[in-house]
């Protein structure tokens, strides 16, 4: 809650968001870090910059990528 909290705090400010699984640096659907979450809160803010994902895949790179689908596909 926190980290989207900061996110609404200070969306005026963002202009990059960069993300990754926390905390093995994995895909963004690994971890701690509720991603669906962050990113649907940005889209409601209107964030329009870009995400970065900085990350290793845990397998391929191409299943590595599998869990962008449904934003890919959203566009």
């Amino acid at each position: 809650m926190i980290l989207i909290r900061s996110i609404e705090h200070d969306i005026a400010l963002i202009a990059h968001v960069q993300i990754a699984g926390v905390p093995e640096r994995s895909e963004p659907s690994r971890g701690e870090i509720a991603y669906a979450n962050v990113l649907a809160r940005l889209d409601s803010l209107g964030y329009s910059g870009y995400i970065g994902c900085e990350y290793t895949p845990a397998s391929d790179t191409l299943s590595g990528l599998s869990w962008a689908l449904p934003y890919l596909r959203s566009q």
